[in-house]
């Protein structure tokens, strides 16, 4: 099975890799930006978006994904961006397939371990979806378990309502759930990447510490870090003229 994506623009191939819970048109806005100058292809990954759902999810399998999409449109020399988890799967890929990336960009992730610290959302997510008769009432639903405005909204661009307003989510909870241990893991850290690599982190995120950077250092020698002003984890939503004008310059545009 080919993941799903949304294809912009023409020239050389730029591949975006959403965070865990999202889809490729939260980047619709960015790659907008950009297709003047790329061809851009926006990836639902496994068990988000409009691709498939599927009860295996970890990083070796999302690697593979991304390769057979890479094979199936004959596309090559690749300039990689990934956020989140799908910062993960793109260093992930880096180290497997190395030949075919020309650059890599992660947003705000670092190559560790992470906290579990989903379990209030995942059962909000599961009141929202056995409660909510309205976007406005699986917001209320999901405030009283995050107490987070940023994030509820995020998580909601996912909820629909069908035609008997019965609410469904376009990313696969389930799996999810049940496979979230494994994307929280560090990468292998005899692994190395020697290509060129950006991390791209908000001033106001803690999802790259200090301490991070040793690890960063060592898998990613040919790194840099560039820092985006008021902005959290959602750097390319929370400030979108920074985290462009930041990306434009490395893209040498």
């Amino acid at each position: 099975m080919i993941v799903s994506s949304t294809i912009l623009g023409s020239g050389k191939v730029v591949i975006i890799l959403h965070g865990l819970f999202g889809e490729g048109k939260n980047w619709m806005s960015i790659a907008k930006e950009l297709s003047s100058y790329f061809e851009i292809h926006l990836i639902d990954q496994r068990n988000h978006g409009s691709s498939f759902h599927h009860d295996e999810h970890n990083y070796e399998v999302l690697v593979e994904d991304i390769n057979k999409y890479i094979i199936h449109n004959n596309i090559s020399d690749i300039i990689i961006i990934g956020h989140s988890m799908g910062g993960k799967v793109a260093m992930n890929f880096a180290f497997s397939y190395p030949q075919k990336i020309a650059k890599l960009i992660i947003v705000d992730i670092a190559p560790t371990e992470y906290q579990d610290n989903h379990k209030s959302i995942f059962l909000g997510l599961k009141k929202v979806l056995k409660s909510a008769n309205s976007r406005k009432e699986a917001i209320h639903i999901l405030m009283s378990h995050i107490q987070d405005l940023v994030t509820t909204n995020f998580l909601l661009k996912g909820l629909a309502f069908d035609t008997n307003n019965k609410p469904a989510l376009r990313f696969n909870h389930i799996a999810l759930e049940n496979n979230l241990s494994k994307l929280l893991l560090a990468l292998n850290p005899d692994k190395i990447f020697h290509g060129e690599t950006y991390f791209l982190s908000g001033s106001q995120s803690n999802y790259i510490k200090d301490k991070d950077l040793k690890f960063i250092a060592r898998q990613f020698p040919m790194f840099q870090k560039i820092e985006i002003d008021n902005a959290g984890h959602w750097v390319h939503y929370e400030n979108k003229e920074g985290f462009l004008h930041a990306l434009k310059k490395l893209l040498n545009l």
